[in-house]
């Protein structure tokens, strides 16, 4: 069967940790478009990034933005979700999470441009996007305080580990925004989800082929415990990424 449509994180991912496309992996954008196979971002990138991101990658969304907290639609418009927490909130919460368990928690609004592109190798215009935060809050933490600020935490918001970040939202999941993603992508076909770190395991879940794509370190831990049936890239971000989607294309395309 065709692939339909292919889920996909970005940084890390479909992306170079700092935020470069890789050549192969622009190849492969190339040839899934000319096959009709959609790709659609599904990131902790804010709206405003995934934006601009669209348009540098050729790409026509729709697309998730900040772990699920909405949908950047074909029309260029920014819906959020039910689930999703005001940025306004999360900030009252963070303090109240210092104060409760003493961690040394440092918010993304509260670190300087130059620690932030040391942390995310965005700078500039691009730096700026980042920081239009809509729903969620990334926290500057050790791992070590996760099951701490976990348990201090109020019930309307979660708190998700990524590649770099604690990031603090409602209770909204990569997942939550699939089944308006893939209403947005016609026809019928193997729907393929790729990612790389803990919170994109519900993501990779929802699609029927997961694919996991590893770091020059290899596969992240928490993934692939909590994934061990899905297929891992051989190649870290980009070039992984594009090595696995051709190859499944490759598959589909094969007589059974």
């Amino acid at each position: 069967m065709r692939v339909r449509a292919i889920l996909t994180d970005l940084d890390g991912t479909l992306l170079e940790p700092d935020g470069r496309l890789d050549v192969e992996a622009r190849v492969a954008l190339d040839t899934l478009a000319a096959a009709g196979v959609s790709v659609v971002p599904v990131t902790s990138k804010t709206a405003a990034e995934v934006g601009w991101l669209l348009a540098q990658l050729g790409l026509f969304g729709p697309a998730g933005f900040e772990n699920g907290a909405g949908v950047l639609g074909r029309d260029g418009l920014a819906r959020l979700s039910h689930a999703a927490v005001p940025i306004a909130v999360l900030r009252r919460v963070a303090d109240q999470l210092r104060a409760a368990t003493g961690a040394p928690v440092r918010t993304f609004e509260e670190l300087g441009d130059t620690e932030l592109t040391a942390i995310t190798g965005l700078a500039g215009p691009k730096l700026g996007r980042a920081r239009c935060r809509q729903a969620t809050l990334p926290l500057a933490v050790d791992s070590r305080w996760d099951e701490a600020l976990r348990a201090a935490a109020p019930p309307e918001v979660a708190l998700v580990r990524g590649n770099r970040f604690l990031h603090l939202q409602g209770r909204h999941a990569k997942a939550d925004v699939v089944p308006a993603l893939l209403a947005a992508v016609p026809g019928a076909g193997t729907v393929v989800a790729c990612g790389d770190a803990p919170n994109d395991v519900e993501l990779l879940s929802t699609a029927d082929v997961a694919v996991i794509i590893p770091s020059a370190h290899g596969v992240h831990a928490g993934l692939g415990a909590a994934l061990p049936g899905a297929r891992v890239a051989p190649a870290p971000h980009g070039r992984g990424w594009a090595l696995a989607v051709l190859a499944l294309l490759a598959e589909a395309g094969r007589p059974r």
